[in-house]
């Protein structure tokens, strides 16, 4: 793993960057996804507009979960409500505090 600097904490999602090699990670609970910056801003935006493959749909359980689908068809992942909003608010904060930090090394 890379020397990486925290961008942003929220629930279970924590969001960090190794500037050196420019690779961004996501760890949730049972998952961490890794990005170059390009594909990390490409993520971002996606996220942000809601996209056309976001649904609710209610689980074995009863509780209804966000289902987000990936490039990969065989790979979806869901969260609850909480869950989905620690989600896009990490990746919205760590977005800016990427780019702040990119302004104190310029």
């Amino acid at each position: 793993m890379c020397d990486t600097k925290i961008l942003s904490q929220r629930g279970d999602t924590h969001i960090s960057v190794c500037h050196k090699c420019r690779t961004y990670y996501i760890w949730q609970q049972s998952f961490v996804l890794t990005f170059t910056q390009n594909k990390f801003i490409d993520f971002l935006n996606i996220i942000k507009s809601n996209g056309d493959e976001l649904f609710f749909s209610s689980f074995p359980d009863g509780e209804f979960r966000l289902i987000m689908k990936t490039p990969y068809p065989d790979i979806v992942f869901s969260f609850d409500e909480e869950q989905w909003q620690n989600f896009r608010d990490a990746l919205q904060e760590s977005y800016y505090m990427n780019e702040f930090y990119g302004m104190l090394n310029n």
